[in-house]
């Protein structure tokens, strides 16, 4: 047959076999869209490098936020305080009525303590009897003081005699300039011993005279420190004495207080029972602070008459502050000079520095603020040395 060489024509290879000879794919495919495989993958590939880019430049970003938030401050934390009118109790003080002059009564000898008629608390005029010595033992002394008087005189009266006997023998010759001599020694003897006899007398008739204990002025008996029977020296106490009806209310202050207290200061005094109120004047700050507490003690004149204050009786004392209200700061709260203190701004919580003028101690670390400040301003009292205008403080804990 014409045209046919009687081989049959050449298989086309499988596209397995293909593959096995490396001639490429078994299944050579197409993307839908018109790509190769190959292309495919290389637009994964730049695909995936799209993505780390994006990914690297959010990291960035957020990074960059974190950092934003720790550059910015956070509020500084510190104390503060509320301004207020100072409380009573931060004014008042505690303390005692006493007589501005008492004294203490002895007698001027020595004796047997017969009887005291007056107690504690009890009312006296001048000149009226406190207590009495025993009056036996003192006439007793005045007895034999007056014995020995006459026992000298007789012993005087003896001794001129007897020198006048020496004076004529020894002018005859029969006695010694020695004799003489010794009559005169007994002569001057007895008459210094006349004297002494004198003094006794005289010592024991003013004993019997202060055998009565008067009072010096009208007053009030505050205390009885010896009893009857007792036997009492010459200048030991017997009673305490208050003169008079002038009255102290005595209180005991820090000394830094105490020394700023101004001359003729005004203080509001009240009992602890009720009643009104009177107004003391400032009369002494004593000068020599406690040794133990290192407080100053202050005495406060009460007006005269006043009813009420006995003495012995507790009262409270507080300063008579007038016009505007006493305000108060922790004396730590207080920097610079002139003095000044950080101000909290109620919105954004910054501070400001404030002038104030300070007025002494209000008390234990706090000090009188008497302007500058007004009422419910907020104060920085605790940290003042880590700040500066502007700086913003964390919120006010309650």
């Amino acid at each position: 047959m014409s045209g046919f060489s009687g081989r049959k024509p050449a298989a086309v290879p499988a596209p397995a076999a293909r593959a096995q000879r490396g001639e490429g794919p078994a299944f050579p495919t197409r993307h839908p869209g018109g790509l190769s495989q190959e292309d495919r993958a290389g637009g994964r590939f730049w695909r995936f490098w799209r993505f780390c880019g994006s990914g690297a430049a959010l990291s960035l970003l957020l990074s960059s936020a974190v950092l934003a938030e720790e550059v910015a401050p956070a509020p500084r934390p510190v104390v503060s305080e509320i301004v207020a009118e100072a409380s009573a109790a931060l004014r008042s003080s505690v303390g005692v009525v006493e007589a501005q002059s008492q004294t203490v009564l002895a007698f001027q000898t020595l004796g047997r303590l017969a009887e005291r008629p007056v107690q504690a608390g009890d009312r006296v005029a001048a000149g009226e009897r406190l207590a009495r010595l025993d009056q036996v033992t003192l006439a007793e002394d005045q007895a034999a003081a007056e014995a020995a008087l006459t026992s000298a005189e007789v012993q005087v009266k003896t001794a001129e005699a007897g020198l006048v006997r020496a004076q004529e023998l020894r002018s005859r010759g029969v006695v010694p300039e020695a004799r003489l001599e010794a009559a005169r020694r007994a002569r001057d003897a007895a008459a210094a011993g006349l004297e002494a006899a004198r003094a006794d007398l005289s010592r024991a008739r003013d004993a019997a005279g202060f055998a009565d204990l008067l009072a010096p002025e009208a007053g009030i008996v505050l205390s009885v420190l010896a009893e009857p029977g007792q036997v009492v020296t010459a200048g030991q106490p017997v009673l305490a004495f208050a003169r008079g009806e002038a009255r102290d209310a005595v209180i005991d202050l820090p000394a830094a207080e105490a020394a700023a207290l101004p001359e003729g200061a005004a203080f509001l005094l009240e009992q602890p029972g009720g009643g009104p109120a009177v107004t003391g004047t400032l009369r002494l700050v004593e000068p020599v602070s406690s040794s133990t507490t290192r407080s100053r003690r202050v005495r406060i004149a009460l007006p005269e008459g006043v009813a009420g204050f006995r003495i012995g009786s507790l009262v409270h004392a507080r300063r008579a502050m007038e016009g505007a209200p006493l305000l108060t700061l922790p004396e730590v709260a207080v920097f610079g000079s002139p003095p000044q203190v950080w101000l909290v701004a109620p919105e954004g919580r910054a501070v400001s520095a404030l002038p104030v003028t300070v007025d002494g101690s209000a008390g234990p670390g706090r000090v009188v603020i008497t302007s500058g400040l007004n009422v419910g301003q907020e104060i920085v009292v605790r940290g003042v040395h880590g700040l500066k205008a502007g700086t913003v403080v964390g919120e006010r804990v309650q």
